[in-house]
């Protein structure tokens, strides 16, 4: 059974695949600069595309054919969005969590540069893609929300190890969890030096990564944390999604239900990120993308093709003719290999 690559050698598979995808290195003059034959480059190249330091991705003018993630930008006023195309319509939970996170992480690998700071909330979604968090150039990375015991199942963190294991990248953790029981207790974890400079930390974020949850049964993770009386609290305050623990209603106004008992990123950290990408799965979270978009925290959304197709078949027609004002161009689809 093989074993994931060290965050050194995936360093070199990301240095190799830039001289070859990027710079345009042919495997014999990559060879020689590094001592291989061509052979070898093309095993390791090979290696870097099934270890995710490399992904494939059709951008819109191929991909994009019928204009569906440029038409889900302007729908949603964004600068653009990816969605996300599963092979198979019964895919099961888990291989669909990891395809979200893959993309994911694949769009922070395009958009990361050297010294930037860039923010992370923990999420199942991320963490099912821990196995191909991308070899990223020296930067800053932030934990933006502690972490989620769910069930009997300890609370996963594996992508900010892999993260930490790279000397290029310097880990901000949050090491407490994303929900406690009482406000008190929130407040004085949250005093503590350790995290109170890691909540601090987001403060200035080049590109943030969050994932949108509806605030319903089976779609949010923290709902599933919360009891009976706080839910329909929440519900009852007009909260119909929520993000990284925080929640907000239809018109993207913040709901503080639950807000004393988070340690999290804020809603106003989020919106002064320069880029979020708010990831979401499913067409039952149509209304919840939509009100994180009324609640200005995001930029870009990644989804899957029932999200996307649940939010442009409810979108008036004349909001999807015009993309948005500062709208990029290079809206995409992601599709499966």
């Amino acid at each position: 059974m093989s074993t994931a690559p060290t965050a050194r050698h995936r360093r070199f598979l990301a240095q190799l695949a830039r001289e070859h995808y990027v710079q345009g290195g042919s495997k014999v003059e990559i060879g020689k600069a590094h001592g291989l034959s061509r052979f070898q480059v093309a095993r390791l190249l090979q290696e870097a595309v099934d270890s995710g330091v490399v992904t494939i991705s059709i951008e819109a003018d191929a991909a994009d054919e019928d204009g569906a993630a440029e038409r889900l930008a302007s729908a949603l006023g964004l600068k653009s969005a990816v969605i996300v195309a599963f092979e198979h319509e019964a895919e099961l939970d888990v291989d669909a969590a990891q395809r979200m996170g893959r993309a994911a992480l694949a769009y922070v690998d395009r958009r990361a540069r050297p010294g930037m700071r860039i923010g992370l909330a923990w999420s199942r979604t991320l963490d099912a893609a821990a196995e191909f968090t991308p070899a990223l150039p020296r930067c800053t990375v932030v934990q933006l929300a502690g972490a989620l015991q769910l069930g009997s199942h300890r609370p996963s963190a594996g992508i900010f190890a892999r993260l930490g294991q790279d000397p290029a990248v310097t880990m901000v953790r949050l090491p407490a969890p994303l929900l406690v029981t009482e406000a008190d207790t929130a407040a004085d974890l949250s005093a503590l030096p350790e995290l109170s400079s890691a909540l601090t930390a987001a403060d200035d974020l080049d590109l943030a990564v969050i994932s949108v949850a509806a605030w319903a049964e089976g779609q949010s993770s923290v709902w599933e944390k919360c009891s009976p009386q706080q839910r329909a609290a929440g519900l009852a305050d007009g909260a119909v999604a929520e993000a990284s623990g925080r929640l907000f209603d239809a018109a993207g106004i913040e709901v503080d239900t639950i807000d004393d008992r988070v340690i999290a990123v804020t809603l106003d950290q989020l919106r002064n990120a320069t880029t979020t990408v708010g990831v979401a799965r499913g067409a039952q979270r149509a209304e919840a993308v939509r009100a994180a978009c009324a609640a200005g925290i995001l930029d870009v959304a990644i989804v899957d093709e029932a999200l996307a197709q649940e939010i442009l078949d409810s979108s008036p027609t004349e909001l999807l003719v015009d993309p948005p004002t500062g709208a990029l161009p290079a809206s995409q689809t992601e599709e499966s290999r």
